[in-house]
C-alpha cells in the first residue's frame, strides 16, 4: 500500500518492510533458547583369557638285573664262577647275553626259570627331545645278597657269599620326541668257590645300586693337535 507524502502531494511513498530481519532475529533467538545436548560416549567389551601349563618333571623307573638261575654242583675247589651279562644295544630292544666264566665245571643255566636279562631303566619327562642325556650309576660294587623267593625258589638255609658288580650298558640315554627313553643296566655275578647243599635257593641283593639320569644334553669335546 502506498501513502501520499504531504510534502509531495500526489506522489506515492514506498514503505520498507522489516519482516525478513524480524524473522532472522526470531530464528536466532529460538536456536539460542534450545540447550546443547552432550554427545553420548561409546562402550566396548572384549574377552581376556588366562593361560597356564603343567609339565612333568624328569622321572625314572628301573626293574631288576636278573642273572638267572644256575646249576652249580657242591664243591670246595676250582675257584669262583662268574656270570657276565652284556647287551647288544643300550635300549629296550637290546638282547641280553649271559656268559659263565671262571670255574664252570658242572655249571650251566637251569631250565624252566626266567632267562637272564639286563635291567631296563625308563626315563620320562625330559626336556631334551631327540637328544642324548647323561646317565651314571653309583653304589654298584660288591653288592651282597640275602634270601629271596626269586623265581619261586625256596630261601637258602645257608647264604652263599655271592656278590654282584653292576654297570651301565652304554653311555647316556637317547630321548625320543615325547621326552622318554630307555637304557640298560648289566653286571657280573660272582659265585664263591665253596658251594654246599644249603646254599641252593633264591637270592636278591641287600642294597640297591643308584642309577642317575640328568636332563643335560651330552656334549663332546674335540681337540686339534
Amino acid at each position: 500500500m502506498s501513502e501520499t507524502d504531504p510534502k509531495k502531494e500526489g506522489i506515492p511513498m514506498r514503505v520498507k518492510s522489516n519482516l525478513p530481519l524480524m524473522a532472522a532475529v526470531l530464528a536466532a533467538t529460538t536456536l539460542a533458547a534450545v540447550p546443547a545436548q552432550a554427545q553420548s560416549a561409546d562402550s566396548v567389551i572384549a574377552s581376556v583369557d588366562a593361560l597356564a601349563g603343567l609339565s612333568p618333571v624328569l622321572s625314572m623307573t628301573c626293574d631288576s638285573v636278573n642273572f638267572g638261575v644256575w646249576r652249580i654242583p657242591t664243591r670246595t675247589t676250582g675257584g669262583t664262577t662268574t656270570i657276565t651279562l652284556t647287551v647288544s644295544a643300550n635300549n629296550s630292544t637290546g638282547v641280553t647275553t649271559a656268559t659263565p666264566g671262571g670255574n664252570t665245571t658242572g655249571a650251566g643255566l637251569a631250565a624252566g626259570y626266567t632267562a637272564p636279562v639286563a635291567a631296563t631303566c625308563t626315563v620320562s619327562g625330559s626336556n631334551n627331545l631327540s637328544k642324548t642325556i647323561q646317565t651314571s650309576i653309583a653304589g654298584a660294587t660288591n653288592l651282597s645278597f640275602g634270601p629271596s623267593a626269586h623265581n619261586n625258589l625256596s630261601t637258602p638255609a645257608t647264604l652263599a657269599t655271592m656278590t654282584a658288580n653292576l654297570s651301565l650298558g652304554g653311555t647316556g640315554v637317547v630321548i625320543n620326541g615325547i621326552g622318554t627313553g630307555t637304557f640298560r643296566v648289566v653286571g657280573v655275578l660272582t659265585v664263591p668257590q665253596t658251594i654246599v647243599t644249603g646254599n641252593y635257593g633264591g637270592y636278591a641283593t641287600l642294597d640297591a645300586a643308584q642309577v642317575l639320569a640328568s636332563d643335560q644334553e651330552l656334549t663332546t669335546t674335540t681337540t686339534t693337535p
